[in-house]
Order: structure tokens, then C-alpha cells, then sequence
């Protein structure tokens, strides 16, 4: 980990806001004494979104008050791109001059109010977050530095160094000012890469040891900068061995040397290996552009041998360092379709019902999903997007519509579809997501794996039409008799009500069921048939916007996600996720079939209800089997130009996830309360969830062997403990208190100085 991937990751934790609230506008940075302006040049390469409060030099992203407010409202072309939410960096400005609205300077007041629509960038504390306060934290990068004037004054020098150093040679010991001094010349790699991103620059600041420079250079890497850039650009593009420790640092962080990428693409670069130089890596993605346009007019055979063809001849691209930088686009994009164009091979069969949904369950649902991640990789605005839609849609249209003839075969043979209602549980909630796809909801119990919790993943049959209207009220058990007297809209009765979303709650709660409104999550109750919540926006968003629908996914997922965790913190001991159907998504839409008005009373994209017995496939209503449900055949829907659709008969539609979603081993937490000394005693309070959670004393945190008391111990039920140091030799001294779980990792730590007075 480096400062700047930290600073950026800092940056994101302070975006995160709580489902329901409105997202900020900006980030805030305030720098009261000014100390990380050094860091503006390599953040303004980075982040596009990073600006500067200062004179107007809008070519830098720096200016006033009044056009860093135009800047976050977009009325403004230098404005960042959509999507990145604008850093704004105010050097020699506290928080503190901000909050004093009344008082603050009138060339500040525009940002005032960027305090309550934005965030302020600071530490838990609420104080602005100086570079040594970075440092040290756990939030930060979490090293042990001395805290004496002269230290300070190194790392504001070494600062610009320290920003792409790996911290890992850093950690483990207590730095001091040498140690950051040491950063401006033990690091001959990164002079290096810093000369040849921007030559007359590093010479100019760095013209006292420029002697020193080129000792180094020649020495290790057998090339004098005297000669120039071109020079040593040639060597590096060449791969002449001396120069590969070189090449391998800038492949670690090449966003961080435009300058390199630059000289790379002169013609003095001659690179022996294709991989060095990026002009050979643009002709590739030009070509492979090129192919995959071609694509479309094929058919899918055809499609898919020459997509595999060409991942057999660009995969390896996905490795060079311009896949990193952006600029491997297709090559990128092309591992999705890759994998579409394998397995929409061979459609989804089966000999019944259940083995077609076991088996598109099983993997089936990956081709959809490979389907999703190639439409998602480009933006809907771009000539790309356009390209991989019709690559997609050649791959995955034939594939779709064979495996759903095939399923409607099935089902025509029994006439009905569904699973039995879920009859609720003590402490367990039901979350109903609308329109969570299979291949959505494996994403989905992927992603609660990732963050430890434990989750099975199974599937339901949805009703028909696989409509919400039709198929949520089958999913949970309630008080009352639905039936259907007419399917106008779908909709069943319970009693003389339509059963609306409404009426449907309020036959949960009386059948013992605690049901949550919008984004409550109070603990449990102790209903008897546990708890009922609503979520997630995949439906709504697929109708209104079905062209960024498949970017829109991976958001959904993990909003789904922090939901299904704040449910489970809330105290319910299990959370079981259900839908009502699933969809289809075609780009450039579903392919047309006519339904005549005089064989249907209401006609939907993939529904209709039909006419008395008019001779067109057709099925039972879940709700009335007199009332027969028209289905279009294949993918095709009943209107034309529809990309996104349900309320038809096919795998997509029917065969839903139900995730039951429980808590994993609980993660031990601890913080340290208090530490108060009595002389050479030292009594640690501490709040923690595992009273087995052990205290020591050391002078380095991170070294056992640097304990100093005899022995750790358990805070136990007390939650507190007594450490007593034998040697006097240590009073005075500085020491860290630190938590251990038991396995010895290090759970917190504090600061202190042994036999220090309370």
C-alpha cells in the first residue's frame, strides 16, 4: 500500500453515505498550515476529480472559491467527469475558518455550504487530518513515527517521495527524521522514472545532487542522463536488462509517470518487446475494434469462433501495464464476451421442468451473467457501446431464445409454474428485492461471501405471468384466500380488495409477521413467523433506463448487500432474500411478434390476456385457472423496440433466487477506554466483544519481543487489566498499549509513556 492508493481509499470511506440519504457533492479538504500542497501535482495526475482553492489556472484545476462551487454544481466545463464526486483541496484553510460561517473571510464563503451538502475530509476526532496524523493512524497508514520537530520537518521534505514508496519497507520500525531523509536518496528507481516523466523539472529541483544522480545511473543502470531522455527511453523500451527493475516499478504505478507512457510512444522508442510500447498496444485495440464490429453480421457459430479466436490473440494484453492506465479497453472487455461466446455454445435443456431450472441454476445463469458484464464495460453515450451490443446480442440472442422455446415446451406440457408460499420464521426477516435475476442473486450471495457472512443460494419458481402484480403475492404466506376474478392488470383480490402492496402488508402482520417500512431496521420483536422488508430498485431502474442497466447491476448488488448486513446487525439471526421474477435484456431490443387487439383484453410486453379461446399458445392464470395468460414465443415480445421485459415463459423469468443469508464467525472488536498509571502500575480499560481479548505493553506494537511487562493478559469479564513494568529503566520512555485477539493479531493500540501521571 502507498500514501496516494490510501489517500484515495480515505477518500471513498468519506463518499459513503447510508441507504436513503443524498450522496455529497464534494469533498471537502481543508490544510490549515498548507503541508499537503506537495501532493497536488501527483493528485491532479491521478484524479480527475482533484482540485485546488488558489489563483484561476483552470489548465492545473485550481481557482476560487466562486468557480470551485461552479465546478461542483457542473455549470462549467472544467467540471470533472460524471460519476467522480470533486476533491476540493483548500491549502492553508482549517475547518475551523469554514464553521465560523459569521466570520469567515468573503473569499471563502461560496464553499461554506459545501459543509452540509458535501463532506469534510477529517479525522474521527473532527480535526483536520495533518500528514503525520495520516501517518500514524490505523485509518492511514498505520506506521510508528517519533513525534519531534526535526522528524516532522523530514517527512514534509521526503512527502512527495514518501507518496509512491511501498510501505511495507517502512513498517515494523519507529522512524525518525533520518530515516524520511533517507527517502530523497536511496531510491535511484524512482529518481529515475521522476526524471524521465518530467526531465527539466527534476533537474531543476533537483540540480544540487544532480552529480549523485548520474553516479547512480551510470553505475546501476549503465546510462548517463547527461545524454538525454531519449537516450535512456531507448534503453528501457529495448529491455536492456540493467533497466528492468526500472520497468517493473513503473508497471507497478504507471497512472503515476504519464510522462514515461509519452516518451515511450517517441520515435526513439524501437521496443524489441511489443508489451513496452503503447503505440503497438493502440494498433492492437484499433484492430480488435475493427474485428468485433465485424462480428454482428455473423451468425452465432461463426460469432463465437472468431471472439475466441480473438481472445486467443489479445488475452495476454489484459497483463501489459496499459491495461492499467486505460487504455486496453476491448482487450478488457473482451474476457466477458469470451466467456458468453463459450458458453451460449449450447442452449439450457433438460427433460422436465425442474432439470432445466437445476441446471440453469447450476450454470446456466453464467452466460447471463458474462452477457451483463460485456454490456456494462462501455459507456451507453460511446461508439463502443454500440459495437459490443450488436457483438453481444449475435452471441447471446440465439443462445436465449433456444433455451427458452425449450423451457416453454416444458411448461406447456404441465400448464403451471410455482413454488409453494414461504411460511415465515422466529428472528428470521424476508427481504423481497423486485426483479432480482438468477444471475443477479448469485452475484449477490458472491458478494455476502466476500464480506464473511454465510449464504445458500437456491431457487424458486416464480407464477404466471411472471408479473409483480401476479407473482408476489404467492411468495409469503398470509391471512386470507387470494383469488382472481379478473386480470386486467394482473392483480389478485383478497376478499373484495385488489391486492395491492398495501393491503398485501398488512395480510403479513396478521399472520404473525413483523413487517419493516422503508429502511427500518428495528431489532426483532419476537413475532412468531418473523419479519417482512422491501428493497432494491433493479425492476424500476431496468424499466426506466434499460440501456445502463447492466452497469447499474453491480451497484444494486452491494446496496442489497449493506442492507441484508444492517438487518443482521439489527439483531435477526437470519435474513432470507426472495423476488417475484426475473427479466429479459435484449440490446437494440427484443425481437417483435403481433398479437391481434381482437384476441386480447390487455396486452403487455410479454403478457396478455386472451380472448375467450382464441388459438394462440397460452396458459392458466396463477390466480384463476378460466382465465388463460398468452406467452409470445421465444424472446419476442407483444410491443416492439423493448429491451427490457417480463411476464413471459422463459428461464430468465421463472426460476428466481431465494438466498437464506446468516451471520458468519462474528469478528472480534476492541478499542482501548482508558489507560491510567500509578506509578510503574498501569490499569488499561477496554471495551470489547470477546472478553478472551488479551492486553500487552511494548515499546515497538508490532514486536512481541518488545513487550516489557511479564506477561499479557485477558481483560476477562472485568473488561479491564493491571500491567506492571519491573525495570525502571522504562519510566519515562514512550510504550504502546495494544489489544491481541487470540490468535495474536493486533486488534488496537494507544500511545503512552510509561509512569506517566493521570
Amino acid at each position: 500500500m502507498k500514501l496516494l492508493e490510501r489517500l484515495r481509499e480515505s477518500f471513498a470511506k468519506t463518499l459513503r453515505v447510508p441507504e436513503g440519504q443524498a450522496a455529497p457533492v464534494a469533498i471537502v479538504w481543508t490544510d490549515a498550515t498548507g503541508e499537503w500542497s506537495s501532493l497536488a501535482p501527483l493528485l491532479r495526475v491521478l484524479m480527475p476529480e482533484f482540485f485546488t482553492f488558489g489563483e484561476y489556472l483552470p489548465e492545473e484545476r485550481t481557482g476560487p472559491a466562486i468557480w470551485l462551487k461552479c465546478i461542483v454544481d457542473r455549470t462549467l466545463p472544467d467540471a470533472p467527469p460524471l460519476g467522480k464526486v470533486p476533491v476540493l483541496y483548500l491549502p492553508y484553510v482549517s475547518r475551523q475558518t469554514l464553521r465560523a460561517a459569521a466570520d469567515c473571510p468573503p473569499q471563502l464563503a461560496p464553499l461554506i455550504e459545501l459543509q452540509y451538502r458535501g463532506r469534510v475530509w477529517h479525522q474521527s476526532n473532527g480535526r483536520d487530518w495533518t500528514v503525520l496524523a495520516f501517518l500514524m493512524s490505523a485509518e492511514g497508514l498505520g506506521l510508528e513515527i517519533a513525534q519531534d520537530r526535526r522528524t516532522e520537518e523530514a517527512i514534509g521534505r521526503a512527502l512527495p517521495l514518501l507518496a509512491d514508496a511501498d510501505v511495507k519497507t517502512l513498517a515494523g520500525k519507529r522512524l525518525d527524521a533520518d530515516d524520511f531523509d533517507r527517502l530523497s536518496v536511496a531510491d535511484p528507481i524512482r529518481d529515475l522514472l521522476q526524471w524521465l516523466n518530467a526531465p527539466e523539472r527534476f533537474e531543476q529541483t533537483q540540480a544540487a545532487r544532480w552529480v549523485a544522480f548520474r553516479n547512480r545511473c551510470l553505475s546501476e543502470f549503465h546510462i548517463d542522463p547527461a545524454d538525454g531522455p531519449d537516450m535512456a527511453i531507448k534503453a528501457l523500451a529495448e529491455g536492456h536488462p540493467p533497466l528492468d527493475p526500472v520497468w517493473f516499478r513503473f508497471c507497478e504505478s504507471p497512472v503515476g509517470y504519464p510522462g514515461v507512457t509519452k516518451l515511450l510512444r517517441s520515435p526513439a522508442s524501437l521496443a524489441i518487446d511489443a508489451s513496452r510500447n503503447p503505440a503497438i498496444n493502440d494498433s492492437y485495440e484499433a484492430e480488435l475494434r475493427k474485428a468485433l464490429e465485424d462480428v454482428a453480421a455473423l451468425d452465432q457459430a461463426a460469432a463465437s469462433s472468431k471472439v475466441l479466436a480473438l481472445e486467443a490473440q489479445h488475452k495476454e494484453r489484459r497483463a501489459w501495464v496499459w491495461a492499467r492506465t486505460g487504455q486496453s479497453q476491448w482487450a478488457m472487455a473482451l474476457e466477458p464476451l469470451a466467456a458468453l461466446a463459450k458458453l451460449s455454445k449450447a442452449p439450457v435443456g433438460g427433460a422436465n421442468i425442474t432439470a432445466a431450472a437445476t441446471a440453469y441454476s447450476t450454470d446456466g445463469y453464467r452466460c447471463d451473467q458474462a452477457a451483463l458484464e460485456a454490456l456494462s464495460r462501455f459507456r451507453e453515450t460511446t461508439s463502443d457501446a454500440g459495437i459490443m451490443k450488436r457483438a453481444v446480442r449475435a452471441l447471446y440472442e440465439p443462445w436465449l431464445d433456444a433455451s427458452t422455446r425449450h423451457f416453454q415446451e416444458l411448461v406447456q406440457k404441465v400448464g403451471k409454474l410455482g413454488s409453494p408460499a414461504i411460511v415465515g420464521e422466529r428472528d428470521v426477516c424476508v427481504l423481497f428485492v423486485d426483479g432480482l435475476r438468477f444471475d443477479v442473486g448469485a452475484a449477490l450471495a458472491a458478494e455476502l461471501e466476500q464480506r464473511g457472512l454465510i449464504g445458500k443460494l437456491s431457487f424458486r419458481l416464480s407464477n404466471l405471468p411472471t408479473v409483480t402484480a401476479t407473482a408476489k403475492p404467492a411468495i409469503m404466506k398470509i391471512k386470507g384466500e387470494l383469488h382472481g376474478e379478473t386480470a386486467e392488470d394482473f392483480s389478485p383480490f383478497l376478499g373484495i380488495k385488489v391486492a395491492t402492496a398495501p393491503v398485501l402488508r398488512d395480510a403479513i402482520a396478521q399472520e404473525g409477521v413483523e413487517v419493516l417500512s422503508g429502511v427500518d431496521t428495528l431489532f426483532p420483536g419476537g413475532a412468531e413467523h418473523g419479519g417482512w422488508a422491501e428493497f432494491g430498485q433493479i425492476d424500476a431502474y431496468g424499466h426506466a433506463h434499460p440501456d445502463d442497466l447492466a452497469a447499474r447491476v453491480k451497484t444494486e448488488v452491494m446496496n442489497v448487500a449493506d442492507r441484508i448486513l444492517q438487518l443482521l446487525d439489527s439483531g435477526w439471526k437470519q435474513v432470507r432474500v426472495v423476488t417475484d421474477h426475473g427479466w429479459l435484456l435484449m440490446p437494440e431490443g427484443l425481437p417483435k411478434v403481433d398479437l391481434p387487439a381482437f384476441l386480447a383484453e390487455t396486452k403487455w410486453s410479454r403478457c396478455a390476456v386472451v380472448k375467450g379461446d382464441a388459438a394462440v399458445p397460452s396458459y392458466p392464470w396463477h390466480w384463476n385457472n378460466d382465465i388463460r395468460i398468452a406467452s409470445p414465443p421465444g424472446i419476442a415480445s407483444f410491443r416492439a423496440g423493448e429491451k427490457y421485459a417480463h411476464g413471459g415463459v422463459s428461464l430468465q423469468e421463472c426460476v428466481v433466487p431465494e438466498i437464506l443469508v446468516g451471520l458468519g464467525v462474528k469478528a472480534v472488536s476492541a478499542s482501548i477506554i482508558s489507560v491510567d498509571w500509578r506509578g510503574m502500575r498501569c490499569k488499561v480499560k477496554v471495551e470489547s466483544n470477546d472478553p478472551t481479548v488479551r492486553v500487552d505493553l511494548r515499546t515497538n506494537w508490532k514486536q512481541a519481543g518488545s513487550s516489557i511487562v511479564a506477561g499479557v493478559k485477558e481483560v476477562g469479564s472485568n473488561s479491564e487489566v493491571n500491567l506492571v513494568v519491573t525495570n525502571d529503566e522504562h519510566e519515562g520512555s514512550a510504550a504502546m498499549v495494544v489489544l491481541l485477539d487470540s490468535a495474536g493479531a493486533i486488534l488496537s493500540q494507544k500511545t503512552t509513556s510509561v509512569g506517566e501521571k493521570s
